[in-house]
């Protein structure tokens, strides 16, 4: 993931700004520590002024590399391209933010597993519509199952490797 995410600061980079600013970016770690900082000043001076001109002139480049918009809404759609985001953005974070980051991670995990898991449930309602009573019950399920094909719930168990307490 950091590879990548360097590849992309790296295309922004290249795409803003020229030959010279690069060049004085490296004449800068020859000077001495006492106008490291003011020439440091003057080299960020001079890409904002590129860049301002520069996204003046060419209004509709893109930066390359694949970049895709971000889901709309997160709770509800598909949410792999933000969750390859919060990858991307790891490297570049304190200890507190990757904290964070992990925690925004786990939660939209958790919140993918619970559709999928109510996708099943829904499923095996579709499928076992007198499984469930009126609670929603799906223990019911199993007891709906033990109609089918002479199969009862000591060999369910056993198909599943449990034993029955």
């Amino acid at each position: 993931m950091e590879e990548k995410g360097t590849g992309l600061i790296a295309a922004f980079d290249s795409l803003y700004t020229t030959n010279k600013i690069q060049m004085l970016k490296i004449l800068l770690n020859r000077l001495s520590p006492a106008s490291q900082g003011n020439f440091a000043v003057y080299i960020k001076f001079l890409e904002l002024q590129y860049t301002m001109q520069f996204t003046r002139t060419h209004s509709c480049v893109k930066i390359p590399g694949q970049g895709k918009p971000l889901s709309i809404n997160l709770l509800s759609g598909d949410n792999a391209d933000t969750l390859e985001l919060l990858d991307e953005l790891i490297p570049y974070s304190s200890t507190d933010e990757r904290k964070k980051i992990e925690n925004i991670k786990n939660l939209l995990l958790n919140i993918n597993r619970m559709k999928e898991m109510m996708e099943m449930m829904q499923m095996m309602q579709d499928l076992f519509p007198d499984g469930f009573n009126s609670d929603g019950n799906p223990a019911d399920i199993l007891s709906g199952l033990s109609g089918m094909g002479g199969m009862d719930m000591s060999s369910l168990f056993q198909m599943f490797g449990e034993s029955k307490t």
